[in-house]
């Protein structure tokens, strides 16, 4: 008898899940390979790749721990490679752990094309567009899904404050996790009624701690966010200001059809194809699981409760934000909700559908796998090429600055930037009358709030007064020195780029019109001062 066939079953589980994690683990370095080695960093984050992320620098908006890994890691540092691996790690071990609380059949084939579509998913790339976090975004997943296997293997009096902790440390860094926190609580009141059959009262008791924890996590999180904002510490954001009563009817209006929205509207690189054969698999596995339903009252009654609750989880954040149809529908937020119901209903036919089904299922999920790494690489190329032409832009726009003849490095100009441009949706070819995700696609690497970050990235000199490269739209007349000429060229000369007038300068300002929008602006300006 082999040493592996005389090991505990317990021992042997554990090396089956070890093994796949790691051949996981190589398989995502290999997808994302591209990512890897293009640096490359969405519009947020100029200011933090040249310096670092600072401990509180996300209090701002609430995010009171969004920046711990970084600083406990890296000490705040950004860093090629090292970043994007790391955030490999932590998100492939959160994938191993959840399929093994799902009780995934243990066979490897399985479980890595399981894992290899979670850890592809397009949804995945919306993160890595913010360099300043992806590291987190990517970990707070095994926070939650950590948390829920203490619940499950450790004893109450250890796993209640240990899973508390990480359930608020995960809100505390990116509110919409609270997505995932109730996709996985669904996902196991499913289980413990549909397949394990237990009865109602046991799986209300089973579920008291873990209840209680999600109740003390959200408690927690909303005291301190409480106290941040009673200190001025935090502004009211689009994920952060409150909502009234008032607003709740309108809400559910929105957000009542985008139950099922939600398996069939596309976004940038994620097709009608990828949508749909999903909700094919959701649907599918919805109906395996009511047929494994107890027929009683209250076992059918709790069976739509928790499939509603389910597949009502992804919408808790647009729920929650005072802007609901700014985060609808959000790859960068059906990341937390959407690609693990998705993963789970897989598990269900695989488990427990007839045997074609599985075989199916099974050829769906090596086609959607293609499908993901393809497209992966497929968004790996329309970046790369988009980071470079802004880039190019940026140098271009600076040299034209400094070409004139009144320019001088060593003085501060107050900055005013009008319109933005975006160079990724250049290289996008499929048909984009779909919604699109700006974070994948049309968000510009070069911000449209404060640019200057990235033109003064690449000059040795920082000739921007700070804080006032901004749109017309929040320009302070009596910090702008507008003079006769200035005025002159914003109601007469002003002219998208590349025209000779898209740069205006005289000695404490400088104006760039980049868009035929940004011109507008700076009429609408000038005729409302």
């Amino acid at each position: 008898m082999s040493e592996y066939a005389a090991a505990s079953p317990q021992k042997r589980k554990s090396d089956f899940y070890y093994k796949n994690w790691l051949l996981l683990f190589a398989i995502s370095i290999l997808v994302y390979t591209p990512f890897l080695f293009n640096f490359m960093w969405g519009n947020h984050d100029w200011g933090w790749i040249r310096a670092n992320t600072p401990l509180w620098s996300g209090l701002f908006e609430g995010r009171f721990s969004q920046f711990i890994l970084q600083i406990a890691l890296f000490d705040g540092n950004i860093l090629p490679i090292l970043t994007l691996l790391t955030s490999l790690f932590f998100f492939t071990v959160a994938t191993i752990l959840v399929l093994r609380l799902w009780n995934t059949p243990q066979k490897n084939y399985i479980c890595l094309l399981l894992g290899i579509n979670l850890i592809t998913s397009p949804y995945t790339i919306s993160w890595l567009y913010f360099a300043f976090i992806t590291l987190s975004c990517l970990a707070w997943p095994l926070f939650i899904i950590g948390g829920y296997w203490l619940l499950a293997h450790t004893s109450a009096k250890t796993a209640v404050p240990a899973a508390t902790l990480l359930f608020t440390l995960a809100l505390g860094g990116y509110p919409p996790v609270i997505n995932l926190i109730f996709v996985i609580f669904f996902t196991f009141a499913l289980n413990d009624l549909c397949i394990n059959h237990l009865p109602l009262k046991t799986i209300l008791h089973k579920n008291i701690s873990t209840a209680a924890v999600i109740c003390i996590s959200l408690a927690a999180f909303l005291l301190i966010q409480h106290y941040l904002k009673k200190y001025g510490l935090q502004y009211n954001t689009y994920n952060t200001a409150k909502i009234s009563f008032n607003d709740i009817i309108a809400k559910i209006k929105i957000l009542a059809p985008a139950i099922s929205n939600q398996f069939t509207i596309t976004t940038s690189f994620i097709s009608a194809f990828y949508k749909y054969v999903w909700l094919a698999v959701t649907f599918a596995a919805l109906v395996i699981l009511l047929i494994k339903t107890p027929r009683t009252a209250g076992s059918l009654i709790l069976f739509i409760c928790a499939a509603a609750g389910l597949l009502g989880s992804p919408l808790i954040t647009a729920f929650a934000a005072q802007n609901t149809l700014y985060v609808l529908h959000e790859p960068r937020i059906d990341f937390f909700g959407l690609v693990y119901i998705y993963i789970y209903a897989a598990v269900i036919l695989l488990r427990f559908a007839p045997h074609s089904v599985k075989n199916f299922t099974f050829l769906l999920l090596l086609l959607l796998a293609f499908y993901n790494i393809h497209t992966t690489a497929y968004a790996a190329k329309v970046w790369q090429l988009g980071f470079k032409a802004e880039t190019n832009l940026a140098e271009h726009i600076i040299s034209r600055i400094e070409n004139t003849p009144i320019f001088n490095p060593q003085q501060k100009y107050a900055f005013v930037q009008g319109g933005t441009l975006d160079f990724r949706s250049r290289y996008y070819l499929p048909d984009n009358r779909s919604k699109t995700d700006s974070y994948t696609q049309t968000a510009p690497y070069i911000p449209w709030h404060l640019p200057s970050k990235a033109y003064k990235f690449y000059y040795p000199n920082d000739f921007f007064a700070a804080d006032f490269d901004i749109f017309w739209t929040f320009v302070d007349a009596g910090k702008l020195h507008l003079t006769a000429d200035l005025e002159k060229y914003l109601r007469n000369y002003a002219e998208p780029w590349p025209h000779a007038s898209a740069v205006y300068l005289d000695r404490n300002t400088i104006i760039l019109t980049l868009t035929p929008e940004g011109k507008q602006q700076a009429h609408t300006w000038i005729n409302n001062h």
